[in-house]
């Protein structure tokens, strides 16, 4: 499988998405996943690739691990388009980190930060400004039912009597100490059920005499604390779907910059003076000094639920939310204008090469953009790239409303009347950029799949064992979307080597190699 994929990834440019840890045996491991432009599936495919053991995790041991891992499999790393990594300054700091020694040997390598690390980040800081109590009821919600099945049953007992009928209250969700936007779905459950749950700690109050019930129950009947929580999960809320599309593995890449910049402008929406965000242009938005034009606080718009549990507040109670609630959006918007740049200006790249813009009889060139890249054994000759480009309105393309993907796949299989490409050079281009990596939620996946093969009663496992099932199962799931639909290759069986079995009923000790459909039906019965 592993030499499919390498076999299948040639001589194509690829860009790679890493992370480090240490898994359960204390052996610190280097995942990789791979991205590259399939032909054969029209689309861009990211997928397992290697686990590497390391000695030690600084820049440089990272860096010759990777290169020479590269180098062992014949995949020569100057076509590496782009690498994507977490905000640890050992992966992307500006000196001595893994991507700037890469950036060394390739001068227009693109770097990309983890933009679902950074909302998160953005988030965090942000919340700083609103009360520690909403972070101690999220919490403390959660651990009151998670290690007490009586107190379960009560509140289903509680639940089941105010709903009618209804036993099946919504599990509150645990936080995250890295996943700061897992709160979300904690918020929006406790809020669904505020009533029930402000109940439930009233009751345990009084007949248990329980302190921290008591706590609880002291948050939640105060009117304020429940409209912090409706405002901080309707913004939440948003960031949290953005979040969710640049983890999918199914996005349509050229459109992630629109869904971003949306989310920023309408923090900025709830911010700044209208007058004023109208004179901005999208292309400054990125270094718009908003705190000279913020609305008075009263004037501010929170939102309808908001708005509704704000009734129950006396004005200055009121007015005092609402600033700590603009200094969140404050803290929002500025984390997000020191975070995300870079991001915003690889995914302003990838946004020119959407077919509708392709195609189009106006469109932008794309000289600002070849000027960064230099190499033209990865991306083509620059002259002839701007020639094709300006060229492809002038053919009717059937998949300009589907992907990118399957667009620019037509375009590199168009032929002239002597089948020779017309669009070769416009189409690597097109390719080798749409396999830049928008996080790295893939690598992190990786990771939770090896932490499933390797665990505590298979703690011994080397770590070729743990290469070798991790791409079986992303090989099964990339090529066959099920282990019931695999078939192995010639290649497969070929070196299936009967061999390592013994039969007892021979009588010599000679061993006969079995047919094809023997070693078929042998490597099926391994599959399932």
């Amino acid at each position: 499988m592993l030499n499919d994929l390498l076999k299948e990834i040639g001589a194509t440019p690829f860009s790679l998405i890493i992370d480090e840890s240490t898994d359960l045996s204390t052996q610190k491991v280097l995942c990789v996943m791979i991205r590259f432009f399939s032909i054969k599936e029209k689309q861009v495919v990211s997928t397992f690739y290697r686990v590497i053991q390391l000695v030690n995790c600084d820049a440089i041991s990272v860096y010759n691990a990777i290169k020479t891992q590269l180098e062992e499999d014949g995949l020569n790393y100057q076509n590496m388009v782009g690498i994507g990594a977490d905000g640890a300054s050992v992966m992307v700091g500006k000196h001595n980190s893994v991507t700037a020694l890469f950036k060394r040997d390739l001068g227009d390598l693109i770097v990309v930060k983890c933009v679902c690390h950074s909302l998160h980040l953005c988030a965090e800081k942000a919340a700083e400004e609103l009360p520690r109590q909403l972070e101690f009821l999220v919490r403390e919600t959660h651990n009151w039912f998670s290690y007490s099945t009586k107190r379960l049953e009560q509140y289903r007992d509680l639940y089941e009597t105010i709903n009618e009928g209804n036993r099946n209250p919504n599990k509150i969700q645990g936080l995250s100490g890295t996943r700061w936007l897992a709160r979300y779905a904690a918020i929006d459950t406790i809020l669904k059920q505020w009533d029930e749950l402000q109940l439930l700690f009233s009751l345990a109050k009084t007949q248990d005499k329980c302190f921290m019930a008591e706590q609880l129950h002291d948050i939640m009947r105060r009117p304020a604390f429940k409209a912090y929580l409706v405002f901080l999960r309707d913004e939440l809320k948003h960031v949290t779907q953005i979040n969710m599309l640049f983890q999918s593995e199914h996005c349509e890449p050229t459109k992630l910059l629109e869904d971003l910049f949306l989310l920023y402008k309408k923090i900025l929406q709830k911010l700044v003076v209208p007058s004023q965000l109208q004179k901005i242009h999208d292309s400054e938005l990125a270094e718009f000094n908003f705190q000279l034009y913020l609305m008075h606080t009263a004037s501010l718009n929170l939102g309808y639920d908001f708005e509704e549990v704000a009734k129950n507040l006396v004005e200055n109670e009121l007015l005092d939310v609402k600033e700590r609630c603009k200094k969140f959006l404050c803290t929002l918007a500025m984390e997000m204008q020191q975070r995300l740049p870079e991001n915003l200006s690889t995914l302003k790249m990838i946004t020119v090469l959407k077919p509708e813009v392709a195609t189009s009889q106006v469109k932008p060139s794309l000289n600002n953009i070849l000027q960064r890249f230099h190499r033209n054994s990865v991306y083509g000759n620059k002259n002839d790239i701007e020639a094709e480009w300006n060229q492809l309105q002038n053919k009717l393309w059937t998949n300009t409303s589907g992907s990118s993907a399957e667009f620019y796949a037509e375009v590199y299989n168009d032929c002239d009347a002597g089948n020779r490409k017309r669009f070769e050079n416009i189409s690597k281009f097109a390719m080798a950029l749409l396999t830049l990596p928008v996080s790295n939620a893939s690598v992190e996946r990786a990771f939770s799949t090896y932490a499933i093969i390797k665990n505590k009663l298979r703690n011994r496992l080397s770590l070729k064992m743990c290469q070798n099932i991790m791409m079986v199962r992303f090989s099964l799931q990339r090529d066959y979307k099920s282990c019931v639909n695999f078939s192995p290759t010639s290649d497969m069986i070929k070196n299936f080597n009967v061999r390592m079995y013994e039969y007892n009923k021979k009588s010599s000790h000679e061993e006969d190699d079995l047919d094809d459909d023997t070693v078929l039906e042998i490597m099926n019965n391994i599959v399932c």
